[in-house]
Order: structure tokens, then C-alpha cells, then sequence
């Protein structure tokens, strides 16, 4: 294998790892733990849970969806603010639940079969006491979700540090980062630009974009949260692309030229007449890597 080959393999996987991070919650595997913890209950008998006859397991799930989806929009507030934009967020939240609950179940099971109260036997559906154990387990599962949600709910209140969770001051740094580049994406410089207006916006967005540049280092500077800082490394070059364009605007001086290379960087070219389109094109096209930064930034989902 080349240097090339494996420089590529691995940024590929890097990107992969993100990915994967994005989609099923990698940096905040604890929830998974802390939320079927309290099935372990079982295995003392403190709580228990029958299904004496097979007809009444149906109400009995149906009134099982409210800790389900309780439990969901607990997972999607804590994974909300663990990760700097929503990408994927209702995905990860979802499999986290499901993982949750199916751990809570096997958990249940489990203690079951240590207490013999349980025996294993082939997979029979017909089996009305197979079925029912299935149906306990699952139900005992979705009963210690009603503990896990105060278990989340201290999580989200106390801001403790707890193995297997982003850490607080993590945490801080880019519930921060996101508030202040919410501002820069509403700010007005991305629609309209009057140069008889206000020339200050562009220093206002400088020193917003300084502002987060300490926040991401201060983020970066926490120990540990190595998984999560990985999705945090493109931020600064894009905050760097976008100071840069700032700044070369501003230095233009003049009317003219400070009106043109904003519409190079933020207007769209479509509303300009035709010979001026064809010029911002133009330069558009020798400055497209940098356009192209600037549009991610302003398309980051960040939930605001």
C-alpha cells in the first residue's frame, strides 16, 4: 500500500467513525447503561412484573408506549446538546431507546432464568408460557424505563460527569459555540449588504467569530471526549475561511469595491443584472473552494 492509499484509508476512516458517531450515538454509550440500570432491579425480586393470562399482554404494550416515548424525548434532549449540530439526531435518539429497552428486556430475562423462575426451551410462539415470559421480560424493561427517566432527568439538571457521558465543561463550550454561530448565521450580511448603512457588521462578526474560536479551543483543551472533539476539527477552518473573507472585504475601502466582493462571497448572483452577473461569476469560480466553506457554515443545523 502506497503512502497515498493509506493517507486516503485513513481519512476514510475517520470520516466513517464520524459517521457512525452521528448516527448511533458512540460518544455517549453510558445512556444505554444508565437507562436499563434500573431493570437490574429485577434480579432482587424488588420489582416484579406478571402477565398471568396472554389476552391481556395487547392493552398492556399499548400502555407501555407512554415510558417509550418519554423516554425518546429524554435521549433526544441529552443528545441534543452533546452533539454541536442535529444531524441525525431523531436516528440516534431512536436506536439509543431501542437499545435501551432491549438491554432492559435481555436484563429482565435474565434475572428470570438466574431466580428459575424462567427456563430455556426451543423458540415455541405457540407456547403460552413461552409467550408470556417474553411479554414479563419486555414489559419489565419498559417499567424501568419510569426510574430511568428520573435517572435522565438528574443527568440533565446536576450537569455531573459521569463515565460513558460527554463531560460537562464539554458540554458548556459548545451549548456556547452554537448559541454565537446561530448569531452569525441570522445575521443579515448572508441577504443584504448597504455600505451607507453600517460598516460595523463586519467587525461585529469578527469578534463573534473570535469569540467562538476561544469556546472551540476551550472545548478541545477538555480532557477526554476524544470521539466528540473529532466532529468539532473542521469548525475552526471554516471559522478561519470565514474571518478571512470578513477581513477582505472590509479592506477594500472603497464603496465599490467593498460592495463587490460582498456579492462575490454572500449575494446570489441570479438577482444581479446580466454584466454583472457574469463578473461575479467570474470571480466566483476563482474563489469557489471558499464559497463553498461559507455555505456549510450557514447551512450547519445547529436547532436554533
Amino acid at each position: 500500500m502506497t503512502l497515498d492509499q493509506k493517507s486516503t484509508s485513513s481519512i476514510s476512516s475517520t470520516i466513517n467513525l464520524d459517521k457512525l458517531d452521528q448516527m448511533l450515538g458512540l460518544r455517549a454509550w453510558g445512556l444505554i447503561l444508565y437507562g436499563a440500570l434500573p431493570a437490574s432491579l429485577s434480579l432482587l425480586g424488588v420489582v416484579e412484573v406478571k402477565v398471568a393470562q396472554i389476552n391481556k399482554v395487547v392493552p398492556m404494550l399499548a400502555v407501555s408506549i407512554l415510558p417509550l416515548i418519554v423516554t425518546f424525548l429524554l435521549v433526544r434532549a441529552r443528545q441534543k446538546e452533546w452533539y454541536f449540530t442535529t444531524d441525525y439526531l431523531n436516528l440516534r435518539s431512536t436506536i439509543t431507546t431501542l437499545l435501551i429497552v432491549i438491554t432492559a428486556t435481555l436484563i429482565a430475562g435474565a434475572s428470570g432464568i438466574i431466580r428459575e423462575k424462567y427456563h430455556f426451551s426451543p423458540l415455541d410462539l405457540r407456547n403460552q408460557n413461552q409467550l408470556a415470559a417474553y411479554a414479563e421480560s419486555f414489559l419489565f424493561g419498559m417499567a424501568s424505563l419510569v426510574i430511568s427517566s428520573s435517572i435522565f432527568a438528574t443527568i440533565l439538571t446536576k450537569g455531573a460527569d459521569l463515565p460513558g457521558l460527554p463531560a460537562s465543561g464539554f458540554i458548556t463550550s459548545i451549548a456556547k459555540m452554537r448559541q454565537q454561530l446561530i448569531a452569525i448565521q441570522n445575521s443579515s450580511i448572508w441577504q443584504r449588504y448597504d455600505y451607507n448603512q453600517d460598516t460595523t457588521v463586519f467587525d461585529e462578526l469578527k469578534q463573534t467569530r473570535d469569540s467562538i474560536i476561544k469556546d472551540l479551543e476551550a472545548a478541545l483543551s477538555q480532557p477526554g471526549n476524544k470521539l466528540a472533539k473529532r466532529g468539532l476539527q473542521p469548525l475552526r477552518s471554516q471559522l478561519d475561511v470565514f474571518a478571512r473573507s470578513i477581513t477582505e472585504i472590509k479592506e477594500g475601502q472603497i464603496k465599490d469595491t467593498i460592495e463587490f466582493r460582498w456579492r462575490v462571497r454572500f449575494a446570489d448572483p441570479t438577482t444581479m443584472a446580466d454584466g454583472a452577473g457574469e463578473n461575479l461569476q467570474h470571480e466566483r469560480d476563482a474563489i469557489k473552494d471558499e464559497i463553498a466553506i461559507l455555505k456549510t457554515l450557514k447551512n450547519l443545523r445547529l436547532g436554533g
